[in-house]
């Protein structure tokens, strides 16, 4: 096959067509000196295709047949339309819909179970226009209007946030709370909570009763509310303080040794997407064969959802992590697994492998931890008699 460019790209409204012919040379020859413009040529075995003006076509249609292989400019545009004419309407409408309903309010939403509070939030909500089937404030808007409402309720409210989600707002609201000095009891002491080997030791008031180094079991007192001298007890307080210590854990994880890893190409399609009953609908046909989707609230009304999706093409290649890799991973878990075990603050530290089985696709490792946490608590408990005497 034989390509021939002579045209310009500038000229619109051009179309290749497909003229059956044994003799090409002649058949282009005829065309010039019927004064027809040929911009393009390509020479095949049996047939050759001309891009020539839409409006030529007269001319070739009496001495030859023809197809029309392809348009171009403002004729492939009203051509696309016309093809399309039926899917393109109803997204035009769907566009119009959503343009008029995303305009709208149909539902607000308060979030407290404060019956007395929520009460007064509508109230000011409605003195401000945030109302059922009104037209949608701007942020700025809303934003003025939660100023004024947090102001003319500081004892009341405490934080508040208003929140546009689609065609509601979705209101959070924290009553304002007026904290009572609690009684401090006239005695207590700080106890251990578990088996530990103590590290550090911030007294506020009391007397220490462990050294750092020491080891101590669960229910010993660390920090005493006897204040003694020489042996004798002067006055009991209610101690105070914080004691930490180290502590040993053993934990079982799980790390695979393989991962997927995806790579976002450069190819984007949008879509739409109809929610009714837990069913989903996409309205045009996936044009990507694996792609990321991220989806956009446009409408939700009474459980109809309609949304806006950015189709990302990808491609996918499972890899085995590196030693590096693996090392992050079991570090990861094993933090995750200790903020379930530990609470307050803490640090890892030292872990050991204890035992280490492979698998096809996973590791399984039994974990030894030495951490260091906060291991006291204040206990109202009275002491036995002979310590109190």
């Amino acid at each position: 096959m034989v390509i021939l460019k002579v045209w310009n790209t500038s000229i619109t409204n051009l179309i290749d067509i497909s003229i059956n012919t044994k003799s090409p040379n002649k058949t282009i020859k005829y065309l010039r000196n019927l004064n027809i413009n040929i911009y393009n040529i390509k020479y095949n075995k049996d047939y050759i295709i001309v891009k020539i003006k839409e409006n030529e076509l007269e001319k070739v249609a009496k001495y030859y047949n023809y197809e029309i292989i392809n348009y171009y400019g403002k004729t492939k545009l009203i051509n696309y339309l016309k093809i399309n004419k039926l899917s393109l309407t109803m997204l035009f409408i769907i566009l119009i819909i959503i343009f008029i309903l995303t305009r709208f309010i149909i539902n607000i939403n308060v979030i407290t179970e404060d019956s007395e509070l929520k009460s007064l939030l509508l109230n000011e909500l409605d003195k401000n226009e945030i109302k059922k089937y009104t037209i949608a404030k701007s942020n700025q808007k809303i934003n003025e209007i939660k100023k004024n409402i947090l102001n003319n309720n500081k004892n009341t409210i405490e934080w508040l946030n208003i929140e546009r989600k689609g065609m509601k707002y979705i209101i959070n609201v924290e009553p304002k709370v007026n904290k009572e000095k609690q009684e401090e009891p006239p005695y207590c002491n700080v106890i251990s909570l578990k088996d530990s080997m103590v590290t550090r030791i911030i007294t506020s008031k009391g007397m220490e009763v462990v050294d750092v180094n020491d080891s101590v079991k669960k229910g010993d007192i660390l920090i005493s509310g006897d204040i003694k001298f020489n042996e004798e007890t002067k006055e009991q307080v209610c101690a105070s303080g914080q004691v930490y210590g180290h502590t040993w854990y053993t934990v079982n994880i799980t790390i695979p040794r393989n991962y997927e890893e995806i790579t976002k190409l450069s190819k984007k399609r949008y879509n739409l997407e109809i929610s009714f009953n837990n069913k989903k609908y996409r309205l045009f046909k996936d044009r990507l064969t694996k792609y990321q989707t991220q989806s956009k609230e446009i409408v939700n009304l009474l459980g109809f959802k309609l949304s806006l999706l950015k189709d990302t093409e990808i491609e996918s290649n499972t890899k085995e992590y590196t030693d590096h890799e693996l090392e992050n991973n079991i570090k990861k878990q094993i933090e995750d697994k200790m903020k379930n075990i530990l609470k307050g603050e803490y640090k890892i530290i030292t872990q050991k492998v204890l035992k280490k089985e492979l698998n096809d696709s996973k590791i399984d490792m039994e974990v030894f931890i030495v951490a260091e946490e906060e291991i006291s608590t204040t206990s109202t408990e009275s002491l036995n008699t002979e310590e109190n005497e």
